[in-house]
């Protein structure tokens, strides 16, 4: 991470074969999810107006989880967002849904280091509006986008802490004043054995930039037009920010407004 335990460092070779003793542990670090929660609701008030359809299943240990799938449709559905990209897109599916919910004139740009990436969507109609880019993430992989070009960037890719960093910073200047930046994997994993430092980034970058877990899922979002003191999206994330609850432990599942 940025400032590796040196005991932490000397352990950390235990637990790459162990995942099961890495989540064990990870129990205990519940102060790794820091981030103000937000219910997608809150920002947009017709989500639950918005339907969507998975007709091909995901398949794989690496694919988006259903429930994060959904989420994203959702955001896409009420964003309405005109140029998109994937950072880590492996089999294709989630960049496969984005196509077929998205606006007929939206474009979607996918990237993963495996040159053979994207097998959901290829030889399909969708395909026509995806453009596919292989290697690892890196300025020339995005010289030809200009800045503020992409309305919706979805990050799964590497989840290091050095890796969900540099995509982060290469995605940062690229996404619109009014578009998302989306992370997968902000969930209680990974810390042992190195392989998730989503949350631990995710933190840091809190201290400059708004940022908030979406509630009902693995997903955190950030909006440049959050940091705008005059604008009424802010406004919108403050609320929704401040409305959201801290914690669902021991509540009455009758009361609760949390997605689940």
């Amino acid at each position: 991470m940025s400032s590796v335990n040196p005991i932490l460092s000397l352990v950390r070779p235990l637990f790459l074969r162990r995942p099961f003793a890495d989540k064990m542990l990870c129990h205990f670090l519940r102060e790794r999810l820091a981030l103000p929660g937000l219910l997608l609701s809150d920002l947009f008030p017709d989500l639950d107006q918005q339907s969507v359809t998975l007709q091909k299943m995901p398949r794989g240990s690496w694919s988006t989880p259903t429930q994060d799938v959904v989420m994203l449709l959702k955001l896409v559905r009420c964003a309405k967002p005109k140029r998109l990209m994937e950072i880590g897109s492996f089999r294709g599916y989630t960049a496969l849904y984005f196509a077929q919910h998205v606006e007929s004139d939206a474009t979607i740009v996918t990237v993963d280091r495996y040159p053979d990436h994207g097998e959901a969507y290829r030889q399909t109609p969708e395909a026509e509006r995806i453009e596919r880019r292989v290697g690892d993430t890196g300025p020339e992989l995005f010289a030809k986008d200009a800045p503020g070009s992409y309305d919706l960037i979805f990050i799964d890719a590497d989840h290091s802490y050095g890796g969900v960093r540099r995509d982060t910073e290469l995605c940062l200047p690229l996404v619109s004043q009014n578009g998302y930046i989306v992370w997968h994997d902000y969930a209680n994993w990974g810390y042992f054995n190195g392989y998730n430092g989503v949350p631990e980034y995710l933190c840091e970058l809190a201290t400059t930039l708004p940022l908030a877990h979406v509630l009902g899922s693995d997903l955190a979002i950030y909006s440049p037009a959050w940091k705008r003191v005059d604008s009424p999206a802010r406004s919108k994330y403050l609320k929704a920010i401040g409305g959201a609850p801290a914690s669902e432990v021991g509540a009455d599942p009758w009361s609760s407004a949390s997605l689940r």
